[in-house]
């Protein structure tokens, strides 16, 4: 398999594409407030407590803003399994219309994406890789609607 392709895995700071994780840089500007990353948005969206959305806002990391939003003191909205995608694209798009994140998901050309997340078995690929790859899915279509504007 050549470079071109082969899948470029991301997830810690040590991998070459770190920056496509929602735990990178640079946050965004959704509905009027600046996020610190696309986690924190994501994982306060799943609140419909006002109050609880600050605390992870606030979260002073990325890390602390999922454990925060992993949480189950508080419900978590009843129609997030349908909305989850939809959030999560409006994010990733978002972030990477910034240019320095934009220059990184276009340098991946056709590559598969995979967030290679040995926890995660829905928006990454799971310890055996057979996981979902949503969020890999979603950049991948960011990157597709990116390359059609250029």
């Amino acid at each position: 398999m050549s470079d071109e392709q082969e899948p470029i895995y991301f997830y810690t700071r040590a991998m070459a594409y770190w920056g496509l994780s929602n735990f990178a840089p640079p946050g965004v500007a959704l509905d009027g407030i600046y996020w610190p990353t696309v986690e924190h948005y994501f994982q306060a969206l799943k609140f419909l407590d006002a109050a609880h959305r600050t605390r992870i806002h606030r979260a002073p990391t990325p890390h602390e803003a999922r454990t925060l939003g992993q949480s189950r003191s508080l419900p978590i909205r009843h129609d997030w399994d349908v909305q989850r995608d939809a959030i999560m694209l409006e994010a990733l798009r978002a972030k990477f219309r910034q240019p320095d994140a934009r220059r990184l998901l276009l340098s991946t050309r056709q590559r598969m994406l995979v967030e290679a997340s040995p926890y995660d078995y829905y928006w990454g690929a799971g310890q055996d890789g057979s996981g979902k790859n949503r969020l890999g899915e979603l950049l991948m279509q960011v990157r597709a609607e990116a390359q059609a504007d250029t």
